[in-house]
Order: structure tokens, then sequence, then C-alpha cells
């Protein structure tokens, strides 16, 4: 199926031709495109208006003349101008809303497109991997190039161009037809959401075998970036800033280095940084040495060929490693293959030992039912005897049961005759009780008079007490304790026995301060101004900690689960075209440590072969048409998402065998071509025959040559009216 909308455009190129002069041998370049539906080239005829004469008029007008612009996502490339660019002289091309295939042969300027995007959008030339100058893109020859491209937005499209120059290998820019710097396009570009320098969005040829080898950190940022909403990478960003500083706020460090110098040696004390552990060292302070150091020569002479003997050593063990490394992974296919013939083999031997288990139990049934044909006349006489047995046994039941009946009514009288003596017994005990209580009463009252006076004469004693340690501590009578003093007074033991022992021992700990320096209390004092000091800092520091915590629980709660059902959904994607293909692939979050953010990443795992196991997506493991393919399969996995404007493809499917070509192909066709989908351009120098298309993919065939068509001088219809006429003289 071919696409029925086509139209036909042409641009200039500036390659030459060997034959041809130098007036005359600019090549020309033709681009076929299919932009517009029949129903608008209908509309035109009907109104007669100038377009439906020749397509000339259609670069003169600008966006306006590209198809319907509804179906554009915000930041959709609508035109594209390139002036004396690489190897174009000027050319214009009208994209389609949805997938775009550029095809033609290797050095007609099918990635020269790719260029001028990327550089028109304020790309670094470091995106492209080819010159690190802009000045490199203008076509030979010239002293400038321009470019310009048209962005689809709502209210008004934006319009970027720039003007590269040589000589000072500058540009000048243009936003909307205004002149601005390079800053103001490249915020306009990104609030478009349009990301050259993003692989997942933006994939030039000489950065296709880049995408295998981002590392999974990388790969979940450029996702974030290209199909996540808008705040997931911030939040990404700002999780990560609140775990470092977690971090700085979880360590603890020691603020000085204390290194003691003797006259013979040095003495070191450390804090470990890993254990926190202190440890000390001794080394020898070593006398001065000036002048005194000489250079053997033979001996350096020796030491340079030892040198090189290690070198060529190491070269030999460099190879031997590497021939080892060789047969390590002949030996791990072997193993893989192994394993595979292990499992099939533990698979029949499990289902073996089922069958097995299955007869062990059909024989043991079956030998229940055979022990189980017994004689019923046996069963009968057993079962006569078992009922004589139990007759007798209700015989001696019954003759216990009326000894029992017998004995309750015994117990029953002897209750009766204890109740009556047992009100005997409460009425002595009364009488004792009253008895006692009269003579407690008058022991209690004479120790009452005891215990008033010598209450009495403690009160006199601690009066007289008083006095004294208001004496000791020079307070009038009528002076009110102080607060420092109450608080000392109220931390103090309850009894006497316990301030004694308190006293005792400071006294103890006082004697041992003998001898000390007289600084001693004031290095104490501020010592103990610093622990203070400190307890705040740390005080201030767990809450700041606390609090980063908290915020990293909320910043973690808006980032992971989004990022989740986004991984989940480019896994479901990624699978289904992988199954589609009779491989099998997959897309995961991995992290080895949920807490450190930083270490997230997306990993993508792919099996090519059934007889293998799934092997992550790397630069060395897969062969280039199988990192082709996975990377193909990703970049359409996003593309079902739609959350950016346009993405670039070029020249991906160099190194894929036919089978896989043509069914990456179709995915692409299927994928890109749905209306919910945003802008594609799959750039390619071949196709295969009998390719399946779609009606709204637009195709651009460029053709290198002098005798293409400068655009003004494009014509269809009359092209189309030669084409009879000569048909009819025919």
């Amino acid at each position: 199926m071919i696409p029925r909308r086509t139209s036909v455009s042409p641009a200039l190129s500036g390659r030459t031709d060997a034959g041809a002069s130098p007036r005359t041998a600019n090549a020309r370049l033709l681009v076929t495109m299919a932009t517009f539906s029949k129903k608008r080239r209908q509309s035109q005829v009907k109104s007669g208006s100038q377009s439906t004469k020749s397509l000339a008029d259609m670069f003169l007008r600008g966006p306006t003349g590209v198809g319907e612009e509804g179906r554009f996502v915000e930041g959709s490339i609508l035109r594209l101008t390139m002036k004396n660019f690489l190897t174009y002289d000027y050319s214009v091309l009208f994209p389609g809303p949805n997938l775009n295939m550029i095809v033609g042969a290797n050095g007609t300027g099918k990635s020269s497109i790719v260029c001028a995007i990327c550089l028109g959008l304020a790309g670094k030339t470091a995106i492209l991997g080819r010159g690190d100058k802009v000045g490199l893109y203008v076509k030979r020859g010239c002293n400038k190039g321009f470019i310009e491209i048209v962005l689809y937005k709502t209210g008004g499209n934006v319009v970027i161009n720039r003007e590269i120059h040589v000589e000072n290998n500058q540009s000048l820019w243009m936003l909307n037809d205004r002149h601005c710097n390079q800053k103001s396009v490249e915020e306009e570009v990104k609030a478009l959401r349009i990301q050259v320098g993003n692989l997942c969005q933006f994939l030039p040829q000489e950065k296709v075998g880049e995408f295998a080898k981002m590392s999974k950190i990388e790969l979940l940022e450029a996702t974030e970036k290209s199909v996540g909403p808008p705040e997931m990478y911030e939040y990404h960003c700002e999780l990560k800033n609140f775990r470092n500083r977690e971090r700085e706020l979880e360590v603890i460090e020691e603020p000085y280095l204390r290194v003691l110098y003797t006259t013979d040696e040095r003495y070191t004390l450390k804090r470990s940084y890993y254990s926190n552990k202190i440890s000390t060292s001794n080394s020898a302070v070593h006398a001065s040495q000036y002048l005194i150091i000489t250079v053997d020569a033979e001996e350096k002479r020796l030491l340079e060929q030892q040198m090189k003997g290690c070198e060529s050593k190491l070269r030999d063990i460099d190879e031997r490693i590497k021939a080892l490394q060789a047969e390590a992974a002949t030996l791990d296919r072997r193993d893989n293959e192994l394993l595979a013939e292990k499992k099939h083999l533990c698979e029949v031997k499990g289902k073996k030992r089922q069958l097995e288990q299955k007869i062990s139990t059909k024989q043991d049934s079956l030998r229940q039912m055979e022990q189980s044909v017994i004689n019923l006349q046996t069963i009968e006489e057993e079962t006569k005897a078992k009922i004589a047995v139990v007759n007798a046994e209700k015989v001696s039941i019954i003759t216990v049961f009326l000894l029992r009946s017998k004995l309750t009514m015994e117990k029953v009288y002897l209750a009766l005759d204890s109740v009556g003596l047992m009100g005997e017994k409460n009425k002595l005990e009364n009488d004792c009780r009253h008895g006692a209580s009269e003579l407690k009463i008058t022991e209690v009252s004479q120790k009452c008079s005891r215990l008033e006076q010598r209450k009495v004469q403690l009160t006199e004693q601690c009066k007289g007490l008083l006095k004294r340690a208001m004496s000791i501590c020079k307070m009038r009578p009528d002076e009110s304790l102080p607060e420092d003093l109450r608080n000392a007074f109220s931390k103090l033991p309850d009894t006497l026995d316990e301030i004694d022992a308190m006293l005792n021992e400071e006294r103890s700990r006082a004697e041992c301060f003998t001898g000390l320096n007289e600084n001693v209390v004031d290095e104490y004092n501020k010592r103990e101004q610093e622990i203070k000091h400190l307890e705040k800092e740390l005080e201030d520091e767990s809450s700041a900690l606390n609090t980063y915590r908290q915020n990293i629980s909320e910043a973690k709660e808006r980032w992971l689960n989004p990022l989740k059902q986004l991984v989940e959904q480019i896994n479901d994607k990624f699978s289904d075209f992988f199954r589609s293909m009779q491989c099998a692939g997959e897309v995961d979050l991995h992290s080895e440590n949920e807490e450190e953010y930083d270490k997230y990443g997306i990993r993508i795992r792919v099996k090519f072969h059934s007889s293998t196991q799934l092997h992550e997506l790397t630069a060395y493991h897969q062969s280039g048409g199988e990192r082709s393919v996975s990377t193909m399969l990703y970049l359409m996995a996003l593309q079902e998402l739609n959350r950016c404007p346009f993405r670039v493809v070029d020249e991906i499917n160099q190194g894929m065998d036919p089978v896989n070509e043509r069914r990456v192909f179709d995915i692409v066709v299927r994928t890109a071509c749905k209306e919910t989908t945003s802008q594609y351009f799959f750039i390619t120098p071949k196709l295969l025959q009998n390719l399946q298309y779609a009606d709204e993919m637009t195709v651009l065939c460029v053709h290198n040559g002098s005798q293409m068509l400068p655009p003004n001088q494009w014509d269809e219809r009359e092209f189309i009216k030669r084409c009879r006429q000569r048909k009819a003289v025919a």
C-alpha cells in the first residue's frame, strides 16, 4: 500500500557533477512530499486560487500553506528552509504532522536536514558529532549560511532564523522577525519542550551507537526529560539535593587533626573516616638531609632495564587477559547452552517424578482395597462380644452410682453441722479481737507522745542548722533562698546517709585534682560552654535533618509513584513490540538502594534467541543490528506517550537483517502514523521491497543531480500536462 497523498517540491543543493561546467554544475535536490490531502487540493481547485496552478507559490507563502495545522502538536516543525547550508544552495521542506520518511542515497544530503534542525533550534555542534565550529556547516565557498524553522504554536507560529558567518564563526539570530540572542531562542525552544540534546528525542547518525552506551542513570534522566511531566525531572533533582544535604547532616566530622611533636618522635591522633574510631601512631622524625643524595647511573640503567622487562611482561599479561576474556566469552556461551539443556532435563526429570508418584499412589490404593475385603461373620461375632462387655460395665457403673449418692447425703448432713460450729467460732474470735484493740490503743498513744517529743527536738535542731547555713552563706534572716541554691537543694538525696556518701565522693574527687594547672578550671568552663553550644547546634542540625527527611518523603512520593507508572507504560509498549517480533524485551526501574536517588536508572533487557536469557542492553553484549532494533523500539515506546513535539532518528536501520528491518519498519509506520502521536522524522538510505505504508505518512525523496529545478520553477501541474501531451503525440 503506497501513500495516497503526494505532491512535489524541489530544492537546490551544493554538490557538483564531474561532467558539468563550473557555471552550470550546481547539483540540485528533489524533495517529494506527501503532505497535502486530496480534500485540500480539491478545495483549492474549486476556489480557483493561485496555488492550484503551481506549487512554487507554496514556498513563498510560508507556513500557511502547510496542510491542516490542527493535526500538529505544539512545537512541531511546519517548515524548514536552508540556504548555502552544507550540500544545499536553497531548499524548503514542509514536513507532515506524523511520520516523515526521508529517503535518499548516501551523500545526497539527508543528514544535512538533521543538522539544520539541530542548529536552527540552538543546538550544540557536539550533538551532531561532526564539526566543533558552526562555520563548518556553511556550504563550501560561501561566506554565510541561513536556516529558518517555523514551529507550530497555538495563537501564532514561532519563526526562528539563524544566519551563520564563516569569518568569525558567529551567528545572528531572529525570533519572530526580531533580532535576539541565542539565549532567547533557547528559552523559546525549551518552553515548547524541544530537546535536541536528548538522545531519546534527537538521535543523529553519529550518535546512534551512543544510545546503547548510555548508563542506566543517563537513560532515566533522558527519558524523564523526553516523555515525563515537566515537573518529574525537577522533583528528581530536588530529591537528589535533599539527599545530599541529609548525608551532610548525618555526618559528624572531626574538626581538628591534633598532631603533637616531640624532639624525637611525632605523635598523631586521627579519627577513622569510615568507622569513626580513633587511632594513634608514632613515627620517628628523621634528621634533615640536604645535598647528600646522589644518583647511581649504573643502578638507574639496571632499573630502567627492569622497568622495560616489567612493561614487556605487562603486555604479555594483557594479551593473555584478552585471550582469557575471549575464552571466557566462549565458555559463557557454552555455559548458557548447558544451563538451557540442564533446565530442559530438570523439567523432564520433574515430569518423571510426578508420574512415579502417581503410580505409587495408585498401588497403595489398590492394596487398601484388597485388604478391605473382610469376613462379615467375624465382624458380627466381635460386635456381640463388645456388647456383652458393655453390659457388664453398665452393671458396675450403677453400683458405683448408688454408693456415690449415699456419700453425697452424708456430706450434706456434715455441712449443716459445720455451719453451727462456724457461728460459735466467729463469736469467740470477736470477743478476743475487742480485748486486743483496747491494749493496742494504749500502746499507740504512748508511741505518739514519744514521737511528738522527738519532733520538737528535731525542729529545734533544724532551726539551729538553718541559722548556721544562712551564716555560712552570708544571708540575712529575711532574705529568700536564691534560685540556683533552691535547684541544687532539690537535686540532693532525701536521706542523710545518701548526702554523706555524696560528700565523701566529692571530697575524694577533689583530692585527685591536687597538683593540676591553675588553668584547668578555666579550660573546664570553656569546654562546658563549647559543649552547650555544640548541643544547641546539634539540636538545630537534628531539627534540620528531620525537616529534610520530611521533604525527602514528600518529594519521593511526588516523583517515584508517577515514575513507576511511566516506566510500566514504556515496558508494556516495549514488550509488545518485541513480542510482535518473536523476541523478548523488558524495561524496568533499577536501583540497588532505594534511598540513593542519584543511583536510580532505567534498565533495558532484551533477548533475540529463544535459547538465551534476557541480557541488559550494552554496547558490547549485543550485535550492532540488535542494538539498533532495541534502540528503535525503545524510541517507539516513547513515541506512544506523545510528550515531545517531534523525534528525529537518522539511519538507525544500518546493520539490521532484512527480517528485523521489515518488522521494525512496520512498527514504526503503525505507531508513528496514529493521530495521537507527535511528529516523527525517520531518515534511511534504503528501503526493502513490498513494505507496508500508510496514508498519514509523508515521504521525502532526496535526489542529487545537476538537472534539478529550483523551487520557484517547480510546477506539478505543468509536469502532468507535458506528460499527457507526450503520450498524445506518441
